[in-house]
């Protein structure tokens, strides 16, 4: 039976979400949890891979198991086997047809700033510590012209293993809580340190740093004029549409 469940974790403590042999991983403790359950090797599917140190709110995983479980059992079970930083949220019975990536039509990541002198300790494993004036009615600017369908080449790696760099944005957000600046992409999928490089580049537009628009950065498809990517400690992934 296929089994569809939505995870949270804290990403610090793990090198994303693929599985590199017996280094921690996301999908390692998942799976070990589930060979548990199962007393067998599962393979998990997720919908996105984030990379070390990213974080989930609303990750979605699939597994076949011969086992049946009602997704309340399943879930408090999984959790028991979990480490503390891994939760599961909810799990149910679904089709064989779903698949976490393939059956999802959009996700939304946010990106976290802390922008004060000081950094708050208890969010110094989920923010990044900017202490640097932003105008935000730029920030808002430039950040609304990544919105449409675009060729995102500029902001991912030249080893990137798509088919196509081309990639549609739909929201773009930005909420501010005191110091805590949160930047809010919803689009029907990103690449590798997409979101990550995109943030940068529009701090650094915002400090005059890239003096180019958003537009021209866009069409450029030049990843070396923005010359990095904002830390992965800041970045979650808050939720997978269906």
């Amino acid at each position: 039976m296929n089994y569809k469940i939505t995870i949270a974790y804290d990403g610090t403590d793990y090198q994303g979400w693929q599985m590199q042999g017996t280094i921690p991983t996301i999908q390692l403790a998942i799976s070990r949890a589930l060979a548990t359950l199962e007393g067998a090797p599962v393979t998990v599917h997720g919908a996105g891979r984030t990379d070390s140190g990213v974080h989930a709110e609303g990750q979605v995983a699939s597994f076949q198991l011969t086992k049946e479980w009602s997704g309340r059992a399943l879930r408090q079970a999984l959790n028991g086997n979990l480490p503390h930083d891994i939760r599961v949220l909810e799990a149910e019975p679904v089709s064989d047809e779903f698949h976490p990536r393939a059956s999802a039509k959009g996700k939304t990541y946010r990106y976290q700033l802390y922008n004060a002198d000081v950094m708050n300790p208890l969010l110094a494993r989920h923010a990044w510590h900017y202490h640097h004036a932003l105008n935000l009615t730029k920030l808002q600017q430039d950040g609304e012209a990544l919105l449409g369908t675009h060729d995102f080449t500029a902001f991912t790696v030249s080893d990137c293993e798509t088919k196509t760099k081309i990639r549609t944005i739909t929201t773009f957000q930005i909420v501010r809580q005191a110091a805590l600046l949160q930047l809010y992409f919803t689009g029907n999928g990103f690449l590798r340190y997409q979101i990550r490089t995109m943030v940068l580049a529009l701090l650094e537009m915002n400090r005059g740093r890239l003096a180019m628009t958003m537009s021209e950065l866009i069409r450029s498809q030049q990843r070396a004029l923005i010359r990095g990517s904002a830390p992965a400690k800041g970045l979650t992934l808050m939720r997978v549409e269906y």
